[in-house]
């Protein structure tokens, strides 16, 4: 569980994860301090440079990377950014709340994606058996109901979620497929001549295809390399060299001092390495001039088959596994939206499921990356930014003062709405039963009491008792005022009499009503907030009720008691189920959850007990700006508060591949046991360590700086990463801090 857990988070912030930053002249000690965290690698919101982890890296020290992307990522931020998206090279929707991102709506995204949406797929020509044929790439999602939502704590009844919005993803849900678009033979594919196809982004040599098996396959996997003779390569640690090219395509290859030779075509293990012999060329005159291309890797060659786990991925829990089917047919691919492909087709589909909070799912500006990063589905952001919300409370104040409107009335017992935002109240007076006045105009206020008791209101006979006075401030002379009665004695419907009125949320976006027998008690009154559009909140399935309850006609309390929080007085309307909307009960949770609309109920339970509901509702319905992208696809924002600047997948680097350290400011993860650059930047060895510590430090690094986060072990790397994120840096006034874990146990650590 832990590694998959690991996986799916380094998979959903990989994309959107933020890190390094501004350039710098002089020495570390006059210029940075770990207290300046997170300059220089990210200064105004820009970041450059390289976050490195070992390619032997321990899953400890690559969560430490992932948190550390993560964190900066947050840093990573510029003014005036956005919540319209707009993307070039790939799609996004603004997607509902609680909603599939892709299915037969008008306003999700296609279920199928071609190179049409997502530019860096492939359309194109392949050449095999002498012959071309037209190939492409898709990318299904929900293909045969399997989903990725778009969800909150009360789309999901997940708790845990609280306020954020998640992307929850279901099994095969994501598919990439690789399709063959006229009639083909995979299966005549040889050693000597073989089916080769642009995979994921990467080259992929398919040498043999199963007779008995029509989804099994073998192929070249390792990385490949064309070397001159003497030429060297690091793969899984070790020097791979090409020592000699002999006259009949064999090479002699030496691994970290182990020499062996291999036949043309041939493939050997080398001190653990997997070497093919693809190609050679050889120069009888210079030794120095003749080359050999060679497949190298822990598995320089593999065999597959549908459902086993894709290059890369932990063999056991793979988050990604191949796809394959009909790899002995001889026809073209046939697509499908509802069912897996006809005809030869290879891919890939997730293997991992995101649908609760242990499983990590990405939340907002994070991404679920393919392999090799070659597609991303990304919850960018949100259409409504966090600072247009907001509050409204409604509580019970058992004095109010109304009379200004009825000299009798100087403390009643009320349901008291209210809000800062001016005018952020509307009672709709021509619902009213009964109106004070002539008029039935709107009014608009940020006051409104709800009172009920049997005879009069404000000098208006009610003629019937239950009926509810619904009484204003007006903001031009600051007076109590009777708008008119609501004649809910015995109602069996929701009757309206006010909306809510704050940016675009207003008019019939969210309605005011009351109910009386939709209440658990006959002395009970249900007021429901009720979130509509047509389009993409139709079903009056995002309702918040309130039952307040009523002592010889007064409100006497929220619930049954007063001061007692209680679950069935604030419910929250979920699905449609066979006897119409199911309703969950919210009263006793104590965390925050947010609603479709995006409405956020702040911690029911503590404000239940003080006989109160507190709502911070958004300027607008939210929705989720979803984007798919390629490798070339470009994404700006705008309308915002901040503009998120993206960090490129070339940020995140194997330490291996570094050619020159001091290009860049670097950020170093693990110590020099898994991280070479431990060593040849910082010079520290295995010895430098000791037992249930770690060392967060900086160094000179060129013209640019360093920052290691290393441990004794990956739980010590991981606890200095975890400290980094968490702001213990701040007030160190120094280079070097040390963070110890005596318990081994991950988030137990102390700094100095």
């Amino acid at each position: 569980m832990k590694t998959k857990r690991v996986l799916k988070k380094i998979a959903a912030i990989s994309t959107g994860a933020a890190m390094l930053g501004a350039t710098m002249t002089g020495a570390l000690a006059l210029s940075y301090t770990l207290a300046d965290y997170p300059m220089p690698f990210v200064t105004d919101g820009i970041f450059s440079g390289a976050m490195a982890v070992g390619q032997n890296a321990a899953a400890s020290d690559t969560i430490g990377q992932s948190i550390l992307l993560a964190d900066l990522q947050t840093k990573a931020v510029s003014p005036a950014g956005g919540t319209t998206v707009t993307v070039s090279g790939g799609v996004t929707e603004d997607i509902p709340l609680g909603s599939n991102i892709s299915d037969a709506q008008s306003y999700t995204l296609d279920q199928e994606l071609t190179d049409a949406d997502v530019e860096s797929l492939l359309d194109s020509t392949i050449t095999f058996q002498s012959s071309d044929y037209d190939v492409e790439e898709l990318l299904e999602i929900n293909q045969g109901g399997n989903a990725v939502t778009v969800e909150t704590s009360l789309t999901s009844s997940e708790d845990d979620y609280q306020t954020d919005v998640v992307m929850e993803v279901a099994r095969d849900s994501i598919k990439y497929y690789y399709a063959f678009s006229e009639s083909i033979n995979p299966n005549a594919t040889t050693t000597s001549n073989p089916l080769e196809i642009k995979f994921l982004g990467k080259n992929l040599k398919i040498s043999s295809i199963s007779d008995s098996d029509n989804s099994k396959f073998t192929a070249y996997v390792g990385s490949e390399y064309f070397l001159n003779s003497g030429d060297s390569v690091i793969s899984e640690g070790k020097t791979v060299k090409l020592a000699r090219v002999g006259s009949g395509g064999a090479i002699v290859v030496d691994v970290d001092g182990v020499t062996e030779t291999i036949a043309a075509s041939g493939t050997e293990t080398v001190n653990g390495i997997e070497i093919t012999n693809d190609e050679t060329f050889y120069d009888s005159n210079n030794q120095a001039a003749s080359a050999a291309t060679l497949i190298v890797g822990k598995d320089a060659q593999e065999t597959y088959k549908d459902g086993d786990a894709y290059p890369g991925e932990d063999k056991d829990n793979p988050d990604w596994v191949w796809n394959t089917g009909n790899l002995n047919d001889k026809s073209a691919t046939t697509t499908s939206t509802t069912a897996e492909f006809t005809g030869p087709y290879m891919g890939v589909e997730n293997n991992f499921i995101f649908n609760d909070d242990s499983d990590n799912p990405p939340k907002v500006g994070e991404c679920i990356d393919l392999p090799n990063n070659y597609i991303s589905l990304c919850l960018d952001s949100l259409t409504v930014s966090d600072d247009n919300y907001a509050t409204y409370t409604f509580e019970y104040d058992n004095s109010a003062d109304l009379s200004d409107a009825d000299g009798g009335l100087t403390s009643a017992a009320t349901v008291f709405i209210h809000t800062a935002k001016s005018e952020g109240l509307v009672i709709d007076r021509s619902d009213l039963g009964a109106i004070n006045g002539t008029s039935t105009s709107d009014i608009k206020t940020d006051r409104i009491w709800l009172y009920m008791q049997a005879g009069e209101e404000g000098g208006i006979s009610s003629g019937t008792a239950n009926q509810t006075g619904v009484f204003y401030k007006d903001p031009n002379d600051n007076k109590v005022k009777l708008a008119g009665l609501v004649n809910t004695s015995g109602s069996g419907t929701n009757l309206p009499f006010a909306h809510i009125n704050f940016d675009n949320t207003k008019d019939t976006d969210i309605l005011m009503e009351l109910n009386m027998t939709a209440a658990e008690t006959s002395s009970d009154i249900e007021l429901t907030l009720t979130p509509y559009h047509s389009t993409n909140l139709p079903d009056y399935n995002d309702n918040i009720s309130m039952r307040w309850g009523r002592s010889s006609s007064k409100f006497k309390a929220l619930g049954t008691s007063a001061s007692s929080e209680e679950a069935d007085e604030l419910l929250w309307a979920g699905s449609w189920a066979a006897g119409g909307i199911s309703r969950q009960t919210l009263g006793t949770k104590d965390e925050d959850h947010r609603t479709r609309y995006g409405i956020i109920i702040r911690d029911p339970k503590s404000h239940g007990a003080s006989d109160e509901v507190v709502l911070d509702i958004p300027g607008d319905q939210v929705q989720a700006n979803v984007v798919i992208k390629g490798t070339t696809a470009t994404t700006s924002s705008s309308g915002g508060s901040v503009v998120v600047n993206p960090i490129p997948s070339s940020a995140s680097v194997l330490a291996e591949e570094i050619t020159s350290a001091a290009a860049q400011n670097l950020i170093v993860v693990g110590g020099p046991a898994v991280n070479p650059l431990a060593k040849s930047v910082f010079g520290l060895t295995a010895a430098d360590f000791t037992p249930n510590e770690a060392m967060i430090r900086l160094a000179d690094n060129g013209n640019k700086v360093a920052l290691l986060v290393a441990g004794y072990s990956a739980v010590d790397t991981r606890n200095a990463a975890e400290a980094v994120t968490a702001g213990k840096l701040k007030g160190l006034n120094k280079v070097e801090a040390k963070v110890t874990s005596p318990s081994q146990v991950v988030g137990t650590y102390s700094v100095e």
